[in-house]
């Protein structure tokens, strides 16, 4: 089980069940529909229309948007459970039919137009607000004034004007005034940029005062109120409170929309899937009475997706075959994963860096153990390991997951086993050492170091195996073995050598480890040369093949992040221990209980955070690359949105 055996499936039927057809297939969510016009050859298509272009989806992608931004827009103002509420409740589940029965029951352009006039004058409120507290600031400031512009403005002797100027003008402007001396001058008021003055002058001096302003950009008071500032602030104010009232009246009518909400959830599905069903129309091809579609289906779902096309349009009014993949077809199926329910959390890994492709191999049942093994060895706590365990089952036991939460919670879960498999082996818990341990972190280091590069050859003599068994399956023989299985007992017989020769001191296992490894290289050598028409090119390939040895040696030290990770988050956590326990006692109890709360806390996240990090960066550099060349696609069937709800076969 890795990659799941697909299928190629055609339908044929008549135009009038062309919609009830579609409904059947987006529901069982399991066909990928492919433009089929550019399979056919052109005599097959005499009768038919092969326009593949997109079908006219404006209106529906139109009413789809609308109902988008109208859900946005009340997600800031109707009422919204909790995160711990969300996390429990259970989606809604409908068939299509319930689905479309519901929205025929309600007008979604009314609940767009209720929405959209709703957001209309909350905007409108809030310009006028806006308009008002500029006005206010403007009212503050002339506050002062205890007399109307236009009441002064009539004199018949004197000139009265009030105005302001940039503060860094008003020197210069009140010495010309002192200098003329025919000027009474008075401040209004003063800001941090700003200062205004009242002027009263006889009208004789105001040719003369039109001058000097005119030198200091003095900007003339334009006071359009009938009343006095202080009664127009009052006014003001008054009014502000007003559109505020009716704001909050407007906020607090939403806030109780969640039918209207919950409807227009609904409505997306329904506009989602019917715009749907209108793009996977203009990938068939229609003659005056029949339409045909093909599409790529795991092989083990086509029956049941055969069955309810039968069940819901009746056997004899379509015609349904099935066809098993060809080789050329190969490059275009598309991938569905296809694996024990303890090795598919750990597909995602896997999708992050590349699908396989279908006559490839999926690398996930084979990198999942290392994962967990490296993950479980640079976590290495007891402790973290039982609250990882805690949370992640705790949340696939009480919480309604998403189906990618649900996934990363199963990922973390089965890695929480091996984190207390490393806490127990290395005698760790939340970063104290415990009275029992196979190695210790602290006093072990080499030890340790030598434990990670051992694991890392293990994974790497497996990766070449692997590629020894590929290419063998490819019938390219001389690859499977230059490539694969050489290099694999080329690094067997270093091993064996280093153990006889520094560990159990045999000479015995030395020689043989050492005839071992030297038979591997001149046989990659012979076999390059025999493989190749050029024998003496062969030869060089074959010595440049060896010359590899060099890139084994980066990938053997890259494996002691193993160590590294585990020594750092262990002796982390113990230097926060130490700085909890320099606390006087009364202290320790009480907040130092809290900061190692948040101390363990911080280590927790980067240390899985990293395990996480270096384990995905070990399989990809270290492991895909000796056998995994990647290049597929995943799967994209034809089917329903389920952002809301769940959808469920009728």
């Amino acid at each position: 089980m890795a990659i799941a055996k697909m299928k190629k499936l055609t339908l044929l039927a008549e135009h009038k069940h062309k919609e009830t057809l579609l409904k059947s297939v987006q529901e069982m969510q399991s066909l990928e529909i492919i433009p089929i016009a550019e399979k056919l050859e052109e005599a097959l298509l005499e009768n038919f229309e092969t326009a593949t272009s997109p079908v006219d989806q404006s209106d529906f992608q139109s009413t789809l948007q609308d109902i988008e931004y109208a859900i946005d827009y009340l997600e800031g103002y109707v009422s919204q459970p909790g995160l711990f509420e969300k996390l429990k409740s259970k989606r809604d589940v409908l068939t299509l039919n319930e689905l479309e029965q519901h929205i025929e029951s309600i007008d979604t352009d009314a609940l767009i137009n209720q929405v959209t006039g709703k957001e209309k004058a909350l905007n409108d409120l809030e310009e006028e607000i806006k308009d008002l507290k500029q006005e206010e600031d403007f009212l503050r400031k002339w506050r002062p004034l205890k007399f109307l512009p236009e009441e002064v403005a009539n004199f018949r002797f004197m000139h009265v004007i009030a105005g302001s100027l940039d503060s860094e003008h008003e020197d210069p402007l009140i010495d010309s005034l002192k200098e003329n001396g025919k000027i009474y001058f008075e401040e209004i008021f003063r800001r941090r940029d700003q200062v205004a003055y009242l002027m009263i002058m006889p009208k004789s001096e105001k040719e003369s005062f039109s001058q000097i302003i005119t030198q200091y950009s003095f900007r003339e008071l334009n006071y359009q109120y009938d009343v006095l500032p202080e009664d127009a602030l009052y006014r003001n104010l008054k009014t502000q409170k007003e559109k505020y009232e009716a704001l909050e009246a407007h906020k607090k009518e939403m806030k109780k929309w969640k039918d209207v909400y919950r409807n227009l959830e609904l409505s997306e599905e329904y506009y989602y899937n019917i715009s749907e069903r209108e793009r996977a129309k203009s990938l068939f091809i229609d003659s005056q009475h029949l339409f045909l579609l093909t599409g790529w289906i795991e092989a083990s779902k086509a029956d049941s997706l055969i069955q309810n096309v039968w069940d819901t349009i009746g056997e004899s009014e379509v015609a349904i075959l099935t066809d098993d993949i060809e080789v050329e077809e190969y490059k275009e199926v598309p991938i569905v994963f296809e694996n024990h329910k303890l090795v598919r959390p750990f597909e995602m890994i896997t999708e992050m860096f590349s699908y396989p492709k279908y006559d490839g191999i999926d690398p996930t049942p084979h990198m999942m153990p290392f994962f967990v093994v490296f993950f479980g060895m640079m976590s290495a706590d007891l402790g973290y390991g039982i609250l990882l365990f805690a949370i992640t089952l705790l949340s696939l036991k009480a919480f309604n997951l998403g189906s990618g939460a649900e996934r990363f919670m199963k990922f973390l879960h089965v890695n929480s086993y091996a984190t207390i498999g490393f806490g127990l082996f290395f005698g760790s818990f939340f970063g104290a050492e415990l009275p029992f341990n196979v190695l210790s972190l602290q006093d072990d280091i080499l030890v340790v170091m030598g434990l990670s590069v051992v694991l890392g050859l293990i994974q790497l003599i497996y990766g070449l195996i692997l590629t020894g068994v590929m290419k063998s399956k490819q019938n390219d023989k001389a690859s499977s073995y230059v490539d694969g299985f050489a290099w694999a007992m080329i690094l067997v017989g270093i091993i064996l050598w280093v153990v006889g020769s520094m560990v159990w001191d045999s000479p015995l296992l030395s020689q043989a480890g050492i005839i071992l490894a030297v038979i591997n290289v001149v046989g990659i050598l012979i076999v390059s040369m025999i493989s190749n028409s050029n024998k003496a090119l062969g030869l060089g390939l074959g010595a440049y093949n060896i010359y590899g040895v060099t890139g084994y040696i980066g990938d053997v030290v890259s494996y002691t992040r193993l160590m590294a990770l585990a020594v750092a988050s262990a002796n982390i956590g113990m230097a926060f221990n130490m700085i909890v326990g320099l606390l006087p006692p009364i202290a320790r109890f009480t907040v130092g209980l809290a900061l190692i709360a948040v101390l363990h806390g911080l280590n927790i996240g980067l240390t899985f955070l990293s395990a996480y990090v270096h384990s995905s960066r070990l399989q990809y550099v270290e492991f895909f690359g000796k056998f995994y060349e990647g290049g597929g696609r995943p799967l994209s069937p034809f089917k329903t949105l389920e952002k809301h709800i769940f959808i469920k076969n009728d």
